[in-house]
């Protein structure tokens, strides 16, 4: 006979005899534990082994397959093999119980453990089945595991096999448990029953199986269908959520179903009901009794997505718009109009109120213009809502992106000028003759378009930042640049007397301009890049990037301190002014500030315009080396001196396996505030030692163009999913219900966001951030503790 884990098992006994050396120990096990051996007769040539075990005082023995981690000696069942008899499928045992910990073990709990082997008897004679068999007993302390032989004596058979038809009905007396004789039956199947609050009044029942290896939880396309009811206070909102299954059996999800409640219900318990069927480990079918379980709604989970709000998001959108607007205020096309404007509305009416209520007007209409310009891109948004950040990250049109502020670049640098067709301005002041608000219009729609050659490429710059964002990010930066250019108009208006504090137009104006020049340019490079990681062609890599910025920021330093000009420069008399000194002395800084990052320098104050560290030609640093892969699970690789990983598969299995929190990090390739995040705030030590040893890390880039193996529907938006890209950017929309990167957001086991999201405007520093990860360690170690129900079975013929 095979003894398996003999050795072990010896040890194990020792240890717990000599642990509890001092306690009272039977003389015998024998004493404790006592083997029974019987045969159960069915139809003709059918017959049952049935094995009961008496165990007294709490002392147990163990089952016949251990846990993987168990130490404990399995009881062992080996029928010698004869040509009397046919062993029919494998020896099933009931009253098992599986108890968890450093050593997990699998016992008989109760006064008995209870095996039964069924047989096909091939001999007329009557016979005897040599049976060897093995245990230990345990209680405080442990027997040494006993080897023992029994024969059993069975009869042989005085019927004709072929001539019987076995029925249905026959066979229950085979099968048929005797209550007295099998006490609870517990299956390894179990359920977690739990409710996520979604408002006052809003909740979500939730009820998640957690199947042991080798059992199948039966779905409701089989037999036997899962049967799930609640009782309760409520009004429920549609049906029962089916979870996912295939051929059948369940595979993974959560049963839930949504309700609404009263107020006044919130403190109420739920209960519930369930019946389910399956098969074991051994592939033994079976059903379940009626599992009753609870539900206290004061304990459900509380889910909240975002702390940052969509307003918030649109106003620091709006000012930095603004910010563009006063810049393009200042430029030559812009300036000039404003006192001459101004004083059209104010001296040329006949009524003063008018005329003042018609230069309010005109600032209200600039606005409008530039506002009704984004309306487009919301009939674009409408189509589908990732539309925008997919364009504002695909390769080809960031090139275009490129392409255009480098020309704009070029035109404020006194290459050339650009300007709109002579028709359209001459038709729209043509139009701006006609008398009342429609002419006030047409004026403020010549004044769009005579300025275009300053405005837009401030506007372009706008709009390709922007439109990452979707349309509503579009709308809140026009109306913020809008709003900057109509401001001084309606102002000047109110109050005429101001108009004599304004600096006389000259030269100044055109270096405005070149300055905004050198900055489009340096920008035009990031859109550039961007189309260059986006392909991830690494032909603009970090090195190469800041060594651009250093020249054009270079560039921008000796023009500013006069040792060159531009053409259209008005000739330097007298000296440069001392705010061109200051301005000239912080841009040559700056530049040489940028000078390290040519040899793996972080610069954390730009951080989020050059590519990442890791897409460089030194992404380790001249005297790094690249960290060691080895030993990592699959798909994980260290980024940001962490472990990461690029699926969300592969990421939860881990997370379940070594049983830490899942934080999804929703980021892009081309995510300027990612980048902010990753370099500025996970490179504080409390932040990268609370991610380096308590979660799971897995970065979701939205913009990657890979495609998948093969296409995908949605099962959240039922979109058809081609690349890796469109998976994340699906998920992060419909489930975490945002659009912008970053969004962090912690998983508990069971999948479910635990405390609220971060983002770069809500969580950007290295405290905030830090506590959010605390807190969420937190929640997952309290939402660990959910109540397990393991229902009764019984077995069914297979």
């Amino acid at each position: 006979m095979k003894k398996i884990g003999l050795v072990l098992s010896l040890l194990f006994a020792f240890a717990f005899n000599t642990q509890a050396q001092h306690d009272e120990m039977p003389a015998s096990v024998d004493e404790v534990i006592n083997w029974n051996f019987k045969v159960e007769y069915g139809e003709c040539d059918e017959a049952r082994i049935i094995i009961t075990v008496n165990q007294k005082d709490h002392w147990h023995i163990y089952a016949q397959k251990q846990p993987a981690g168990g130490i404990s000696f399995p009881t062992e069942l080996i029928f010698a093999p004869s040509d009397d008899y046919k062993l029919v499928g494998s020896t099933k045992e009931y009253g098992t119980t599986l108890h968890e910990g450093q050593f997990p073990e699998k016992v008989f709990d109760g006064t008995k453990a209870i095996f039964k082997q069924k047989i096909k008897i091939k001999s007329k004679k009557d016979f005897k089945i040599n049976l060897e068999y093995g245990f230990m007993a345990c209680k405080e302390a442990c027997f040494a595991p006993e080897f023992r032989n029994e024969p059993i004596s069975v009869k042989g058979i005085n019927c004709d096999p072929n001539a019987v038809k076995v029925t249905e009905e026959s066979t229950e007396v085979i099968e048929e448990v005797i209550e007295e004789e099998l006490e609870a039956t517990k299956s390894e199947i179990g359920f977690q029953a739990y409710a996520v609050k979604k408002s006052e009044t809003n909740y979500e029942l939730r009820i998640n199986p957690t199947i042991a290896e080798g059992w199948l939880l039966n779905m409701d396309n089989s037999n036997n269908p899962l049967q799930l009811s609640f009782n309760g206070s409520y009004t429920a909102n549609g049906s029962l959520s089916n979870a996912q299954s295939k051929d059948g059996i369940y595979v993974d999800s959560i049963f839930t179903q949504k309700i609404t409640i009263d107020a006044k219900d919130s403190l109420q318990i739920i209960t519930g009901s369930l019946l389910f069927s399956g098969k074991d480990a051994d592939g033994n079918s079976f059903t379940s009794k009626q599992l009753d379980f609870e539900i206290p709604l004061e304990n459900a989970q509380i889910q909240s997505v975002g702390s940052e709000t969509g307003k918030s998001s649109y106003w620091g959108i709006f000012w930095l718009a603004f910010g563009g607007g006063l810049f393009a205020l200042l430029t030559p096309c812009v300036f000039p109009m404003i006192p001459m404007t101004v004083s059209f509305f104010t001296k040329g009416s006949e009524n003063k109120k008018k005329g003042l209520f018609k230069g309010v007007m005109y600032g209200f209409f600039i606005l409008l213009i530039y506002v009704l310009l984004s309306v487009p891109f919301h009939l674009m948004d409408s189509l589908n809502p990732n539309i925008l950040s997919n364009i504002a990250t695909n390769g080809p049109l960031n090139i275009f992106f490129f392409l255009m502020l480098f020309v704009f670049a070029l035109s404020f640098l006194g290459a050339f000028e650009i300007v709109l067709p002579a028709k359209w301005t001459n038709k729209a002041d043509t139009k701006s003759d006609i008398g009342g608000l429609v002419g006030v219009f047409f004026m403020a729609l010549t004044l769009a378009l005579v300025s275009f050659s300053c405005t837009g490429p401030i506007l372009g710059s706008l709009l390709a930042s922007a439109s990452g964002g979707g349309a509503w990010n579009l709308t809140w930066g026009m109306a913020g640049f809008g709003f900057a250019l109509g401001l001084p108009f309606a102002l000047f208006a109110i109050f005429p007397s101001w108009l004599n504090g304004l600096p006389s137009s000259g030269g100044w104006l055109n270096n405005v301009k070149v300055v905004l020049g050198f900055l489009e340019l340096a920008f035009a490079f990031k859109f550039l890049s961007n189309a260059d990681l986006s392909i991830q062609a690494h032909l603009l890599e970090r090195e190469v990037f800041i060594a651009i910025w250093i020249g054009i920021f270079g560039a921008m330093s000796l023009y500013l301190f006069g040792v060159f000009q531009t053409k259209h420069d008005s000739p330097l008399t007298g000296g440069i002014g001392t705010f061109r000194v200051v301005l000239a002395t912080l841009t040559l800084a700056f530049t040489v500030y940028m000078l390290p990052g040519l040899s793996g320098a972080p610069l954390k104050l730009i951080s989020a315009f050059p590519p990442p560290v890791s897409y460089s030609e030194i992404p380790y640093g001249i005297h790094g080396h690249a960290p060691e892969n080895e030993g990592m699970p699959d798909g994980a690789k260290m980024e940001h001196g962490l472990m990461v990983f690029h699926n969300y598969d592969q990421a939860e299995a881990y997370a379940q396996e070594i049983g830490k929190p899942l934080m999804l990090d929703f980021t892009g390739h081309n995510c300027v505030n990612c980048r902010k995040m990753e370099t500025n705030v996970w490179s504080v030590e409390e932040v990268h030692e609370l991610m380096s040893n308590d979660f799971v890390i897995v970065s979701l880039a939205v913009d990657e163009r890979i495609d998948m193996p093969a296409k995908e529907i949605s099962p959240y938006s039922g979109r058809e999913l081609v690349t890796w890209g469109d998976k994340w950017s699906d998920m992060q929309a419909v489930l975490y219900e945002k659009q912008t990167q970053p969004q962090y957001v912690a998983l508990d086991k069971n999948g479910d966001m635990m405390n609220g999201d971060a983002t770069y405007r809500s969580h950007g520093e290295g405290v905030k951030f830090a506590k959010w990860l605390t807190e969420a360690k937190a929640e997952y170690v309290k939402r660990g503790d959910i109540k397990v129900y393991y229902g009764d079975i019984l077995y069914a013929v297979k």
